[in-house]
């Protein structure tokens, strides 16, 4: 590993703690597709205020590299921060938890001032899935309720189109992180008979969260849930 993609220890970052008295961010739960002025806001818990004080100082630290996300540091770091979110029974408010019975549903949890990230959580009702798709940008999830069913595409430039190559189940507790682009191309879904839900963490503001993350590709094989 180079030296410029070197960082401090993840264990070395500060670690949150809330001031009495001081008054929470607030956050919304709905879907983002929802327009800005009609989201209703909730006050934001001890939880996700430890996540995203954990994000911020992982920015901190890689605020010399030109793009962050490709430090090795960076990408490890996220991972260790969506797997203590995840750890967390109180994350989501009953609210956040709710599914559509159209499409799985995306409730915006927090989004950076500066708009380097923002956090959701999907909401996936029995045999919804994701479109077959690759990233306009890093992202990471993390599963906190139920299991799912991810799908691992390998892009082909020549036939512009993407194959799938294996199938795997993600329980709770499942952790992935990718980088921009089509090198992790994949699809989401629950297969089973009870719902799911996954925490994700995109490198886009709260505004651009349905429009700037998902590369949307034609997949061959395995595209659709059994």
């Amino acid at each position: 590993m180079s030296e410029d993609l070197r960082a401090p220890s993840f264990n070395r970052l500060p670690v949150y703690r809330p001031q009495s008295g001081t008054p929470a961010d607030t956050a919304s739960p709905v879907r983002a597709d929802t327009p800005p002025q009609s989201q209703p806001h909730i006050a934001r818990n001890p939880p996700l205020a430890r996540l995203c004080d954990a994000l911020d100082a992982i920015f901190d630290a890689c605020a010399h590299f030109p793009e962050p996300s490709d430090s090795t540091f960076f990408a490890r770091s996220m991972r260790i921060a969506l797997a203590q979110a995840a750890a967390e029974p109180a994350l989501l408010a009953p609210p956040q938890r709710e599914g559509s019975t159209q499409t799985y549903r995306r409730h915006l949890l927090a989004a950076d001032p500066q708009g380097r990230y923002a956090v959701a959580a999907l909401v996936w009702q029995p045999q919804q899935a994701s479109p077959v798709h690759g990233h306009h940008t890093w992202c990471g999830y993390a599963v906190l309720e139920g299991a799912l069913s991810e799908t691992i595409f390998e892009w082909n430039s020549t036939q512009h189109c993407a194959s799938a190559t294996r199938t795997q189940t993600r329980k709770h507790g499942a952790v992935s992180f990718v980088r921009g682009g089509r090198g992790g191309i994949h699809q989401l879904g629950n297969r089973s008979d009870a719902s799911a839900v996954s925490l994700h963490i995109y490198g886009v503001s709260g505004a651009q969260i349905a429009t700037h993350v998902n590369d949307v590709v034609r997949g061959t094989k395995a595209t659709e849930l059994a």
